[in-house]
């Protein structure tokens, strides 16, 4: 069975396609996370980024869980799927669906979609220019399997399950070398700074590195072109 792999650019009322417009330069990833949307930023200079931080808080109650320079990831206090039409559930309703991330620039909004046909992907089109504006960039169809081995799709729910607290260990190990061979520091050290004992601090980093490969187990499998193992 065939489909099409498509990607589109477009400009529709959207409080995201309008925060791209503010910060033109600013490059933009989003997916939703189930009740929030998580947002990757990378700005101009540390000058602009303090303004889309500023933004971010105010338009969308965001806050900053990691950042580094001119790059930041953010996670939203809610989830814009329950506050407006997303370009999401209306392609649903035409038969195609969108890989996440989805993409920002210059105030244009750009998916890469799964579709099963040109027609269903035509009336989507339409569907967009009612409100605004819509750009096929690419097409090309794929065979199936070819198609999802290629995605390279980011797991929607990447940061489900995980606490305040996990992350917050995740972000401090790996800024300060933790993760690196060999290491930078030792655990010890980070746990102090944080004001933890190294048992508490070694159980949030343990807990959030194992949410996250479950988190993405079916991608890593599907990468290795193994099959999952059947549900009971």
């Amino acid at each position: 069975m065939k489909f099409l792999d498509a990607k589109i650019r477009l400009q529709h009322p959207c409080p995201f396609v309008e925060f791209s417009r503010k910060f033109p330069e600013m490059e933009m990833a989003t997916w939703c996370n189930v009740d929030c949307e998580v947002v990757q930023i990378t700005a101009l200079d540390s000058d602009q980024m303090a303004d889309i931080l500023v933004y971010a808080k105010r338009v969308f109650d965001a806050r900053q869980v990691a950042g580094e320079g001119n790059s930041a990831l953010l996670v939203t206090g809610v989830c814009l799927c329950d506050t407006y039409t997303t370009v999401s559930s209306m392609l649903d309703r035409f038969n195609s669906w969108s890989v996440p991330p989805t993409r920002y620039y210059g105030g244009w909004e750009t998916h890469r979609l799964i579709a099963r046909c040109k027609g269903d992907l035509k009336c989507f089109a339409d569907e967009i220019r009612k409100v605004g504006t819509v750009e096929i960039i690419s097409l090309k169809e794929r065979e199936q399997l070819d198609m999802l081995s290629s995605l390279g799709v980011m797991p929607v729910h990447f940061f489900g399950g995980l606490t305040d607290k996990q992350v917050r260990a995740l972000v401090t190990a790996f800024e300060n070398g933790l993760f690196e061979i060999p290491s930078r520091t030792k655990m010890d050290k980070v746990a102090e700074k944080e004001g933890l004992s190294r048992s508490t601090y070694g159980e949030h980093l343990r807990k959030a590195v194992f949410q996250l490969v479950e988190n993405s187990y079916p991608m890593l499998k599907l990468y290795t072109g193994r099959a999952l193992p059947a549900e009971d």
